[in-house]
């Protein structure tokens, strides 16, 4: 299992570095106005590293004991990563169905503390304060740096008049 693992996160380094080397090419403009490469090249650079992380974690992880014993434990963990992904996937749903009635950045806030919860982070004063800088972050970077549209939902009404 671990030698399919470093070669499935060694492939994830190698397309992460091609990713990032294609977006050096487009133009990428400067900090005030970003170009049409600046996302590319955030997102290849992004994950070039999340894949360096977990290839040097494969590589440096310790296996487990007694094949037996691992093959049973393995299985439970199986069945909560597939709940998880369905809820996930649910809640994705839910994102998108709510998107537009409560706006982007309400809609991302709850979709956020929400999945965070799924993923087992238990401590609700953390997750509060994870959930609002990301939603509050990703507001400035997309509707007010990037001029991406995004609808505001019932904070249109509040924001404008």
């Amino acid at each position: 299992m671990k030698a399919a693992e470093i070669l499935f996160t060694g492939l994830f380094v190698v397309v992460g570095a091609i990713y990032a080397l294609l977006a050096l090419n487009m133009p990428r403009g400067q900090l005030s106005y970003p170009g049409p490469g600046f996302f590319p090249l955030m997102v290849g650079a992004f994950l070039l590293l999340m894949a360096v992380g977990c290839f040097l974690q494969a590589i440096f992880r310790r296996e487990a004991g007694d094949a037996a014993a691992g093959e049973a434990a393995a299985r439970a963990p199986a069945q909560r990563a597939y709940a998880k992904t369905v809820q996930l996937l649910l809640l994705l749903v839910a994102y998108g169905v709510a998107l537009k009635p409560l706006g982007f950045p309400i809609a991302l806030f709850g979709f956020l503390l929400l999945a965070i919860r799924i993923f087992g982070y238990r401590r609700w004063g953390m997750a509060l304060l994870i959930t609002t800088v990301i939603a509050v972050l990703s507001y400035i970077a997309f509707v007010e740096w990037l001029k991406v549209f995004l609808p505001l939902g019932i904070l249109h009404d509040l924001l404008v008049g």
